[in-house]
């Protein structure tokens, strides 16, 4: 039996965009590197935001419920997200580290 149920764009964690909240669609890693991802809360159907990019552009730090993750573009390359939106709470520039609020 066929459903109708629309297409979900996505697109690589590598090519995500600063302040835009995502959901995670799939981690497609393997060995040692899909385990550490699993373990720090990069699994299937989490939502996260895109923090910041390194000066040279690797690492990206993203924001994982409430804390703070960096990883790798090779490893971000990994992982498959889906856009939600723009952050509605704060500017994505301005989070601090001290921040304990949901999004």
């Amino acid at each position: 039996m066929m459903t109708n149920r629309p297409q979900v764009e996505s697109i690589l964690l590598s090519d995500a965009s600063i302040g835009i909240r995502y959901r995670v669609l799939q981690v497609t890693a393997k060995g040692i590197i899909r385990q550490r991802m699993l373990d720090m809360g990069l699994v299937p159907g989490v939502r996260l935001v895109v923090i910041r990019f390194a000066p040279l552009g690797d690492p990206i730090e993203i924001r994982i419920n409430r804390f703070f993750m960096s990883l790798r573009k090779e490893e971000a390359k990994y992982v498959f997200v889906e856009a939600m939106g723009p952050c509605p709470h704060r500017h994505p520039r301005r989070f601090k580290r001290h921040f304990h609020g949901r999004f």
